[in-house]
């Protein structure tokens, strides 16, 4: 990228955009087992109250479905919010000259240290445990979000040699 007055803009939006999220997952990571139960059952209960199929739906079946659900949204939200760091750690190293593989490995890497240092930092909480497929999935989501602007960049980058080149075409004719 060549290095423009916008480009240390965007630097600074996307690393602060970066910063922002990992302490979102620090205040996440600091609630205690209980509070983080009630965040992930008022989420799951909200969307089943929002669906049609399920407005109508006898109370005990829909707290039997909140209670099933919680599983698989709390895995659900650890791989989003990491995919949501991959892509604004992803954008800022785009603001500097290098690689599109070599950035990817770091967003990977500091998605890596950063989910330890979230399990390690869940451990203080209580009733949280650190988990290791915690970590995985932290890191499945971080590599997905890079993967996702690394994808978009480089169609982008070829339309627009497209572009280019049929302009080229054209004006030689």
């Amino acid at each position: 990228m060549k290095k423009t007055k916008y480009t240390y803009i965007l630097r600074a939006i996307f690393g602060i955009l970066s910063v922002i999220v990992a302490v979102i997952i620090f205040a996440f990571s600091s609630q205690n087992g209980e509070e983080s139960g009630e965040t992930s059952r008022g989420i799951v209960r909200q969307v089943i109250d929002g669906l049609p199929i399920t407005k109508n739906m006898d109370e005990m079946k829909k707290n039997k479905l909140v209670e099933d659900s919680q599983f698989f949204v709390r895995k659900l939200a650890h791989f989003s919010i990491y995919a949501l760091l991959g892509i604004f750690l992803m954008l800022f190293f785009m603001t500097f000259e290098g690689n599109i593989k070599t950035k990817v490995i770091y967003v990977v890497i500091i998605c890596i240290l950063y989910a330890i240092s979230d399990e390690i930092h869940q451990s203080f909480s209580d009733g949280r445990t650190p988990m290791i497929k915690d970590v995985f999935i932290d890191t499945m989501g971080g590599l997905t979000g890079s993967l996702l602007v690394a994808v978009f960049r480089l169609n982008f980058r070829k339309d627009k040699s497209n572009i280019n080149s049929n302009k080229t075409q054209k004006n030689k004719r």
